[in-house]
């Protein structure tokens, strides 16, 4: 019989992946690609930061001037907010993940509004993919 304790401690959980995009306050700079989904929200925003400050060449992005979502794809118009752990386990569970972080100053949150945005995930989502 296993030893379900040696099992469950050298477990090692699936990577879950995610399209992102994230689009700054101008609505005309942006970043886009694949990140890996982390368990904690706090980590995924620090990964984002990042890359925020890698990709645009910046010495400090604040993250607490961006707004993390979720395509819904049940609703394909409509972002879901992410804001702590128990969302983003949420999320860790559907089959396919597009994030979208967006700067607060954009108001919009149904990504027909959003052109860069609406261009990306009508590129990157397939539907027979789920």
């Amino acid at each position: 019989m296993p030893d379900f304790e040696k099992v469950k401690e050298n477990y090692q959980p699936l990577e879950v992946t995610a399209n992102f995009f994230v689009l700054y306050k101008d609505e005309s700079t942006w970043l886009e690609g694949w990140i890996s989904l982390e368990d904690s929200f706090e980590e995924f925003l620090s990964i984002i930061q990042g890359e925020l400050e890698y990709s645009w060449d910046l010495q400090y992005v604040d993250m607490s001037d961006y707004i993390t979502f979720h395509i819904d794809l049940q609703d394909k118009n409509k972002l879901k907010e992410i804001k702590n752990n128990k969302e983003l386990k949420s999320v860790r569970q559907l089959e396919e993940i597009f994030l979208v972080v967006l700067h607060k100053e954009i108001k919009y949150r149904i990504i027909e509004n959003l052109p860069v945005v609406f261009e990306w995930f009508m590129e990157t989502y397939d539907p027979r993919a789920i």
